[in-house]
């Protein structure tokens, strides 16, 4: 019977020990929240990429809002409540074809402009009427500020702390209010197709660009955001609003569709994360017609997509037949996404649709080559999944994505301008039959699939972090605090400028006057 209760005594010191070792280990648990989502612009492949992360906070509990133009369709999450403002017209066509010759300056010019035309969208009734309503209350508030930065204004309507998502690596613009490092001989603008590896020139459009976004924006771009911000966001108690510079540095954390395996590497401060990547799901079974299709190709298939807004269609004819041209000798089948005119004859080897699963399809193990427009999402796939690249990029980051595909191996860049039918087949015969560009999109999937936890996980992670540490206003640099001249240290620089010139003078004058003595000596 001793026995039998020192048994039970150890039993119960070993269960207390574990429960004790599981409290420690486990991580805190956060209590559910009413988070606000406000991503309004009809931006499709910018929404996309956060959407699974406004879902799965809804799955854990939180009560999420989501102002959007790209409601749920058919099918309902708990805990997660659309607020639709699609403009009545739908998503409204745009035309990339202007913007293909932009030189490095217009980049940042055409963005102010597009910011100027996305703000239309602030007209929407639905999206006045929440702004304006007194109704809700928020303890989290995800904006998206690209070329809405005026959207930060919501932290202070609700009084909560401020998630930053950004599309794509941050710039200078954004770099600028959340004081990161961002040195224009090695931290590239992603929109003027650069890598971290310039060349001379590369150095000086780089640094013209930044201080263009440094500088020059502050006179022109951002009084234009103010003006915004004070005819849209007039909700009740806005004149005790901080200025949009102050509500900018304050924001808490800063959650970026970005990762070193597709970009660059470049410092972040602790409130900082990439978490690109966050829109790729475990593959789902093919469409049986698509299934087949793929299955079936003996010399494998290539996958052919340009995204969702650059249409084939609008291609000038020329540059269409080198498509279609080249398509038509190959050996393997071809997916493209794609409604053609019906004039169009379409190659024995093609199957075409209006939406493909791209996901689903880049995961299957008989497609050799993705031939893109080189999206951010698109190459994050084709990475994922280490699937060789063929890029021609069109506008914004495409060129810059597909500049570091070249860099690391695992695909080819065809400039707009270069493309030809024999650029084009030169590109495709090089990529499917030299193994080294498979090789290296293999090597740079591993890089990209070894992460200590998925990148959804570490966007929630870090969002409940925000939420259970009261806004942790502690991931923010000091430097915050310091103007452009104590941050660039020019008032040290001059001060020793100036102490250097005055020793030197000192010394000169003190050097002349013994060199007069020793004459009249």
């Amino acid at each position: 019977m001793k026995t039998y209760f020192v048994v039970l005594a150890s039993a119960s010191r070993l269960l207390l020990s574990l429960s004790l070792i599981s409290t420690v280990l486990s991580p805190p648990t956060t209590l559910a929240a009413n988070i606000l989502a406000f991503m309004p612009m009809p931006l499709k492949s910018h929404f996309s990429g956060f959407q699974p992360m406004f879902e799965e906070l809804a799955r854990r509990g939180h009560n999420v809002t989501v102002v959007s133009a790209f409601p749920l369709k058919d099918r309902r999450v708990p805990n997660y409540t659309d607020v639709d403002v699609m403009p009545s017209r739908g998503v409204p066509d745009f035309d990339v074809m202007h913007l293909i010759n932009s030189n490095f300056m217009i980049s940042v010019t055409n963005r102010w402009f597009f910011a100027n035309l996305l703000s239309n969208q602030l007209e929407q009734p639905n999206l006045k009427d929440f702004v304006r309503s007194d109704d809700n209350s928020f303890d989290l508030v995800l904006i998206e500020s690209f070329l809405q930065e005026y959207t930060v204004a919501l932290g202070h309507k609700f009084s909560a702390p401020v998630v930053n998502l950004s599309p794509s690596m941050v710039w200078v613009s954004a770099s600028k209010w959340l004081h990161l490092p961002a040195i224009f001989s090695y931290v590239p603008d992603c929109c003027i197709g650069i890598t971290d590896d310039m060349s001379f020139v590369d150095r000086l459009k780089n640094t013209i660009v930044g201080l263009m976004e440094m500088v020059v924006e502050d006179y022109l771009y951002i009084p234009m955001m103010k003006t915004k911000m004070s005819k849209h966001f007039a909700y009740t108690g806005w004149q005790s609003r901080p200025t949009l510079e102050q509500m900018l540095n304050n924001v808490s954390l800063t959650l970026m569709n970005a990762h070193h395996a597709v970009g660059v590497c470049r410092p972040y401060l602790p409130g900082v994360i990439e978490v690109g990547g966050m829109h790729i799901k475990e593959p789902k079974p093919l469409p049986k017609d698509l299934q087949d299709y793929i299955d079936s190709a003996s010399h494998g298939v290539i996958f052919f997509s340009f995204g969702s807004i650059i249409n084939l269609s609008n291609l000038p004819k020329e540059k269409l037949n080198s498509f279609l041209n080249v398509i038509s000798r190959l050996k393997q089948k071809v997916i493209m996404k794609w409604v053609p005119d019906k004039s169009i004859k379409l190659p024995h080897n093609v199957k075409v649709g209006s939406w493909l699963p791209q996901n689903d399809i880049l995961a299957h193990s008989n497609v050799k080559l993705f031939i893109t427009h080189g999206g951010l999402h698109s190459i994050e796939e084709a990475v994922y999944y280490g699937k060789p690249v063929i890029g021609i990029p069109f506008f914004a980051d495409q060129r810059s994505n597909m500049k570091v595909v070249e860099k690391n191996g695992y695909g080819k860049l065809i400039t707009y301008n270069e493309l030809t039918e024999e650029s084009f087949g030169n590109a495709v015969e090089e990529v499917i039959t030299n193994p080294t560009f498979k090789d290296k999109s293999m090597i740079q999937s591993q890089v990209y699939r070894d992460q200590p936890m998925k990148p959804l996980d570490r966007a929630v992670y870090w969002i409940e972090y925000v939420i259970r540490n009261d806004g942790a206003k502690y991931l923010k640099s000091d430097s915050i605090g310091l103007n452009t001249a104590q941050y660039f240290l020019f008032d040290i620089t001059l001060f020793l400028f100036l102490l250097t010139v005055i020793i030197a003078w000192l010394v000169y004058c003190g050097t002349v006057k013994i060199s007069s003595k020793c004459i009249t000596n």
